[in-house]
């Protein structure tokens, strides 16, 4: 017999086999389909659902930043940090970002801790070769007063320069200064009022540490 001839007959016998154990059985009738076996997202009516890329997940770290507190074992207000989660690879205006216009978390406030700097916003913020950090702020305006009855209390200002001068420092900036809508002003601190455009750093505002230690020794007469 021809070589050639019985290997083609037995091709053929294969894929033969090969048809018939694989074909797909079929009934003589028609099955109904219980819809409720469906996944939803084939029953009848619905809608599906596009998808979206939501991109790279953005990763973030802790970072401290300071709000204030008044404890009544000091008797003063003093600064706590407190940890906000920020970018990695963190700016300064991003960790400043985590505290103006917001108010504190609910564990924040149950504990006492409030934010002076929910009363302002920040329009820019600068670092120059010397690591100083030139903050703008702007205070915004109340909701029960018109805009040109706006006064700004010094002791809103005076908190807020707190707040940023402890946070700055924490950051690793050699100082601050403080423009209040643009404008070099006089900012309070713990003894007097600094001269416009004054650098301030955290030996400004020693009261407001929380271990300062207030004790006055008296000589004996």
């Amino acid at each position: 017999m021809n070589t050639g001839l019985l290997k083609t007959t037995a091709v053929l016998c294969a894929i033969t086999v090969i048809a018939i154990a694989c074909r797909v059985p079929i009934d003589e009738t028609a099955q109904a389909i219980n819809f409720s076996d469906l996944p939803e997202s084939l029953q009848p009516g619905a809608v599906q659902q596009p998808t979206t890329d939501t991109g790279p997940a953005i990763l973030t770290e802790e970072h401290p930043v300071y709000l204030l507190t008044d404890p009544q074992d000091i008797e003063r207000t003093v600064v706590v940090a407190v940890q906000r989660q920020v970018p990695r690879g963190k700016t300064l205006s991003d960790v400043l970002s985590t505290l103006f216009g917001k108010s504190t978390t609910t564990e924040e406030h149950a504990q006492g801790y409030f934010n002076s700097l929910e009363l302002f916003e920040m329009t820019s913020v600068e670092l120059d070769d010397d690591k100083v950090a030139t903050v703008d702020i702007v205070p915004l305006p109340a909701e029960d007063t018109l805009p040109a009855e706006d006064t700004l209390p010094a002791d809103n200002l005076k908190l807020a320069a707190v707040q940023l001068v402890f946070t700055i420092s924490a950051w690793g900036a050699n100082g601050t200064r403080i423009l209040l809508d643009g404008v070099e002003v006089s900012i309070p601190t713990s003894d007097a009022d600094a001269e416009p455009g004054s650098i301030l750093r955290i030996n400004s505002y020693e009261q407001f540490q929380p271990n300062l230690d207030t004790t006055v020794t008296h000589s004996s007469s």
